[in-house]
């Protein structure tokens, strides 16, 4: 059965969808929604990341009541107040920023680009 994440995703996402990072300075593709996650593309050589589902349902308990919380996507090991230091929990990879976008075109969050960059749960989740 899917969550509120998934759902969401699925509604308003799809395979070969082109989506800017919060700067406006690189694109990712959304490759494929398989049934245990999504396949995400990176970078010029489309470096293929897999996030399950569990794992980003995971992200609207991790925000729910913090208001505001930075994205602190860098390559080290997250901060574990940061959007990045909970995604490292499920992947050892710098996926923040991708994934904050992701969620906000999914109608999860809200993005506040200026740096240092932030989100922050939506209301109704």
């Amino acid at each position: 059965m899917s969550g509120t994440v998934e759902r969401a995703i699925r509604r308003y996402l799809s395979a070969g969808s082109r989506l800017p990072t919060p700067t406006g300075r690189a694109v990712f593709v959304i490759a494929e929604l398989l049934p245990d996650g999504i396949v995400l593309l990176f970078g010029e050589k489309q470096t293929r990341t897999v996030l399950a589902w569990d794992c980003l349902e995971g992200v609207s308990p991790f925000l729910r009541g913090r208001g505001w919380v930075a994205v602190g996507a860098n390559r080290l090991p997250g901060d574990p107040s940061t959007l990045d230091g909970y995604l490292k929990t499920c992947l050892k990879r710098q996926t923040a920023n991708y994934v904050a976008v992701l969620l906000e075109r999914a109608g999860i969050v809200e993005v506040d680009s200026r740096p240092p960059a932030r989100v922050r749960l939506l209301a109704q989740h």
